[in-house]
């Protein structure tokens, strides 16, 4: 009698075990597809956000030439290109923001993947650099407004003015990768 119980608590054991290995195995290939098809995400995502930060920065050096070459009562000649500049830089950065949503969702972790991983690196990296260069380019663009609008109305200059660059997310630096450092914010 002893012996069959043994042999039931055996057996009763080895199916537990046997049970608990095959949910364990399940739930180690269910994680690996889970994170299979986060990384598929993630570097779809990476290349939507990489186009847009391309973009962005095409727009940076036409707004910086644009700059270097205006001298204050110059902006008179043309502000229809500088309004609607700023109103494309606005929009660039928007689509910057959209094109981060999954990336910030889905880079929080850490990847053994090296193409992951070195494009959520990259997209921290160039997400903050593009956030603060934007509020720091427009900073400085709303004191440039702010001179012309004022110099206009001294020299009876007012048919149009200059609008002021937006801020659709605020005037904030940020600091994503939360090293204590805010890449792209302008000195002050």
């Amino acid at each position: 009698m002893k012996r069959k119980i043994v042999i039931i608590i055996l057996l009763i054991l080895l199916f537990a075990i046997g049970i608990a290995g095959y949910f364990f195995i399940d739930g180690i290939k269910e994680d690996q597809a889970v994170t299979k098809a986060k990384s598929k995400e993630i570097l779809a995502s990476y290349k939507e956000f990489n186009s847009s930060i391309q973009a962005f920065a095409t727009l940076r050096e036409e707004y910086y030439v644009s700059r270097e070459n205006t001298f204050l009562e110059e902006f008179s000649k043309d502000i229809k290109y500088w309004n609607d500049l700023m109103d494309k830089y606005a929009e660039s950065i928007k689509k910057v923001e959209n094109n981060a949503k999954d990336l910030k969702k889905n880079c929080k972790v850490k990847f053994a993947d090296v193409n992951v991983s070195s494009s959520c690196t990259n997209f921290k990296a160039n997400y903050e650099a593009a956030r603060n260069y934007y509020v720091t380019d427009i900073k400085g663009y709303n004191k440039v407004v702010k001179q012309y609008n004022d110099w206009a109305l001294e020299n009876n200059k007012t048919s149009e003015k200059l609008k002021e660059g937006e801020f659709p997310f605020g005037e904030k630096y940020i600091d994503v990768d939360k090293d204590g450092e805010y890449f792209g914010k302008g000195e002050k």
